[in-house]
């Protein structure tokens, strides 16, 4: 096998240079044990000018040439430890004739531009049995994390991967922890990975392969990496691991109030920390994100509201840094208050066996798994519940009986919802500067209390209102009192912050624009991300701001005979309210939620403001204060000294800690600790907004792409990415997202034509592609033209 050769740094570089595509595989093919390399014939562009003939023979002399035959390049650009070019250049399948072949090479020959002589021309035969296809890294693509990440399809077609086309699904594994394999074909793949580091050494590298219908390999190529360098050394990063799987392993344990010995982890299904911080937020973020909702304040507001009492349980487990929801204290959060414990325990069961039978619905458990709320299909679904035996009649009828009774509170002119709604207004009110003689950090400390108290907690509450009426609408629909379009137009006819800031965008007076939003930014909790009023120029075209539209909302109308109808189901199931008092909820509700997250956003806003203020005073930049611990800098006493020393031990330790974060992924829905080293992408069901259709160009919005007449592309968005809707966007993708959340209602207000939380798969396909055609109606997008090649080496898609 010859000498193993290291590099300065002692790691393996193997016993096989790479070279182009076949000289690489021509190398591997005598020293391969666990797959095969199909018998090739390879030469140079200018062997191909001189003797064309003579290559055409030597060709046509292989036992193997009368079978279909695959022409491909072999670049001296592409594949080579200096480049990689994968996907640049042409390949051409299914060549039967010298006619055929001749003009394949000559295809193949004229992708490359301007040739070089020393340019190769590959040509093997075609794989007739292949039951499956794809692409493994050695490593994780967009961090050089140690996990080996395997994209592949089914299907005799070998080009589904590389053309990134749709059905590809994801695996990513840690090689040496036991990983599971998702299917029966692909129990190989690891062995291969193991000898191909082995034989082209530990260097990022990836490989393109088909699976037999025996289920052995067939390596199609083997090529160098652009990874990036992990710094944090691999028994750490094992040791991070085994970190948290014995975290998960102590949540599986009974922890009342919360119901139950068995849970899931997901990034979406409530609070969605997937959109609102990000996959791997910063120590900052993280910690502002739990101190003001998911420690305490999404637990006392659902109590507040006739839930069960969970207080004192985290809905959120941080899990090295990664941010991940309890779905057990979720779940036990939405069942009414005084719940018979056998029946929450059965009905617990029920959920959680119901999400993992369908874990694509992790972002719609509202809508699909959990029933939080009464609504007008209730009873059937209880009444299902008794037949299935989840629950006995007398625990269903108790569990639609209490669900009926918080509901109508919530309705109620003088229920929780209508409190927390004049708090709201009155935080409105309330000026944020410090007072006479208050120090910075007093001041910090009372922005924190005055926002858990008065914003995030009036503002949790009126959510929950807002989600309660959409159900109640969509179940209009189920009854057939309503069309899905008639849904929609009433959902979007309320006057939303949203639809105000356009119009006021609209009007040009941009002092007048700036105090009422100058406090908005992408990213809410990222100190990071500049406000409005700090980077204006940045977000919005103050040359022609009336482009925006200064349309008021669609007036809502329904005939007599639909208000009756309504009337009539709600005096049938015994809800306090006329159709207009329906009416009245419905578009309060969702109104009341965005103006009720514009006040809380203005506290967290500016408590962001009084961090930078008081690290500035120490000589910390933002992006220091980026990895302190909310805890840390309320902690600060004045103390110049004192703080410095230890706001600048926060920050060491926060660097250190987010390196960790940064290297470890994990599957949207984690099921058990053993998902954590080996795991598939889920294939989501994305949430479809608007009935409508658009074909048009790709706008990344993080990358700064023209957002005019363009598919605006954004893997997470918050209240503050409103500011795209004052240019003339044509549609808008989000990889996460959920039906209910602030970027599905503005769409629908809109009537903009929207794919919210299609998934990280999915949004990363569509992103390379140059142009997308979106109909919701028919819930379907597609690309419309070819993929770019320039968009390849973007983030992996499939994992947190």
């Amino acid at each position: 096998m010859g000498v193993l050769m290291l590099d300065r740094a002692g790691s393996h570089r193997g016993v096989v240079r790479f070279g182009t595509k076949a000289e690489t595989l021509s190398r591997l093919m005598p020293r391969l044990r666990e797959a095969a390399v199909l018998p090739l014939v390879y030469f140079t562009v200018g062997e191909w000018k001189r003797e064309s003939a003579a290559v055409r023979r030597k060709i046509r002399g292989c036992s193997w040439s009368d079978a279909p035959l695959v022409v491909r390049s072999s670049s001296l650009s592409e594949d080579g430890e200096g480049a990689s070019s994968a996907g640049r250049y042409a390949s051409c399948l299914d060549v039967h004739t010298d006619k055929e072949l001749t003009r394949a090479i000559d295809t193949v020959i004229a992708s490359f531009g301007e040739p070089d002589d020393q340019d190769q021309v590959l040509v093997q035969p075609h794989l007739p049995d292949a039951i499956a296809s794809g692409v493994c890294s050695s490593c994780e693509p967009s961090t050089g994390a140690p996990y080996r990440l395997v994209n592949w399809s089914e299907g005799a077609d070998t080009t589904l991967v590389t053309a990134g086309q749709p059905g590809v699904r994801s695996w990513y594994f840690l090689p040496d922890e036991g990983s599971r394999c998702p299917m029966w074909y692909l129990a190989g793949l690891p062995r291969l990975a193991a000898e191909l580091e082995h034989l082209l050494g530990e260097a990022p590298f990836e490989f393109e392969f088909a699976v037999r219908q025996d289920a052995s390999l067939v390596l199609f190529q083997a090529r160098p990496l652009a990874a990036p360098a992990m710094e944090l050394s691999k028994s750490r990063h094992r040791a991070a691991v085994h970190q948290c799987q014995r975290k998960f392993r102590a949540l599986l344990r009974d922890q009342p109030p919360a119901v139950g010995a068995d849970t899931c982890l997901g990034v979406m299904p409530d609070w969605n920390p997937a959109e609102m911080i990000g996959l791997r937020p910063r120590p900052l973020a993280l910690s502002l994100y739990r101190r003001l909702i998911t420690d305490d304040t999404w637990a006392e507001s659902r109590h507040r509201y006739g839930y069960r009492d969970v207080r004192g349980v985290p809905l959120l487990v941080d899990l090295s840094g990664l941010p991940y929801i309890d779905i057990r204290a979720s779940f036990s959060s939405l069942m009414p208050r005084n719940m018979e414990e056998e029946a929450a325990h059965r009905l617990m069961r029920h959920y959680l066996e119901r999400l993992r039978d369908r874990p694509h619905l992790h972002d719609k458990v509202e809508f699909d798994i959990v029933q939080s709320s009464y609504d007008f299909a209730l009873p059937r679904v209880a009444e299902s519940w008794v037949a299935e035996g989840v629950l006995s009649s007398h625990q269903a009828t108790e569990f639609v009986d209490a669900l009926h009774f918080l509901t109508a509170q919530m309705m109620a002119t003088d229920g929780p919802y209508r409190r927390d709604l004049r708090t709201a207004q009155q935080l409105a009110l309330r000026p944020l500067e410090p007072g006479p003689g208050v120090s910075p950090q007093e001041h910090f400390r009372s922005l924190l209390s005055l926002c858990r108290r008065e914003g995030a907690l009036p503002f949790a509450g009126i959510a929950r209102a807002a989600f309660t009426a959409t159900r109640l609408v969509r179940s209009l629909v189920e009854r057939g009192v309503m069309s899905a379009q008639e849904a929609d137009a009433l959902l979007g006819s309320a006057d939303t912050v949203s639809n105000q800031l356009r119009r006021d965008f609209a009007t040009g007076d941009r002092k007048a624009f700036l105090r009422r939003y100058g406090h908005l930014r992408p990213g809410t909790y990222d100190i990071l991300s500049p406000r409005y009023d700090e980077s204006d120029g940045q977000y919005f075209d103050w040359s022609s701001p009336a482009s925006a539209g200064a349309e008021e909302p669609v007036e809502f109308h329904m005939d007599a005979g639909r208000v009756r109808a309504v009337g009539q189901l709600l005096a049938e199931h015994g809800m306090p309210a006329s159709a207009g008092d329906f009416l009245d909820f419905v578009r309060g509700s969702v109104a009341g939620r965005e103006y009720a997250k514009l006040q809380y956003s203005r506290v967290v806003s500016e408590i962001l403001t009084q961090a930078r203020t008081i690290g500035g005073r120490l000589g910390f930049t933002p992006a220091d204060l980026s990895y302190v611990p909310v805890d840390a800098l309320a902690a600060c006493t004045g103390d110049r000294s004192g703080d410095h020393s230890r706001l600048a031990a926060a920050v060491a330790q926060g660097r250190d800690a987010h390196e960790v974060t940064m290297s470890l992924h994990g599957p949207a829905l984690l099921c058990g600790p053993e998902e954590l080293v080996s795991f598939t992408g889920l294939d989501v069901e994305p949430n479809f907004v608007a009935h409508a259709r658009v074909v048009a160009p790709v706008a990344d919005v993080d990358a700064g792409d023209p957002l005019d007449g363009a598919i605006a592309m954004i893997p997470a968005a918050d209240p503050g990415y409103d500011w795209i809707f004052t240019h003339n966007i044509a549609g808008l993708v989000t990889a996460f997202g959920g039906a209910n959340s602030h970027m599905a209602i503005r769409a629908l207000e809109l009537g903009l034509p929207a794919v919210i939380g299609a998934g990280d798969i999915r949004f990363r396909q569509w992103l390379a592609a140059d142009s997308l055609e979106i109909d919701t109606s028919n819930r379907l997008v597609r690309p419309a033209v070819p993929v770019r090649s320039r968009r390849s080496a973007r983030p992996q898609e499939g994992a947190v």
